[in-house]
């Protein structure tokens, strides 16, 4: 199965992680920074399609699929042409000889 999925990713996506620290003048910076870059494979929904991952819903705009990999829901999403977006949701998807991949949900932020 994992053959199947992967022939379709592309190279270049970057999973982002946050730091956070304070300015001479008390406010908050908040900086991201390249975590992993990993192999995968993005796609949009149509607007009908969009998902509420949760009944407090909360929607995505987009669909990621990778190998299983260090990635939380607090760390944001880079596709190669550099646009960011807010993960959502994080399904794992694991077979019993430990093998698998990850879905993100994901929303654009810029």
């Amino acid at each position: 199965m994992d053959g199947l999925i992967k022939r379709f990713y592309t190279t270049g996506h970057k999973i982002q992680r946050v730091t956070v620290t304070e300015d001479d003048y008390g406010g908050v910076v908040e900086t991201w920074t390249d975590h992993l870059t990993v192999d995968g494979k993005r796609w949009a929904l149509s607007g009908d399609k969009k998902l509420s991952a949760d009944k407090e819903t909360i929607f995505a705009d987009y669909k990621f699929a990778t190998a299983i990999a260090d990635i939380k829901t607090t760390d944001r999403y880079a596709d190669p042409e550099g646009n960011a977006y807010e993960i959502k949701f994080i399904a794992t998807r694991t077979r019993s000889d430990g093998t698998g991949h990850i879905q993100l949900d994901l929303e654009m932020v810029r």
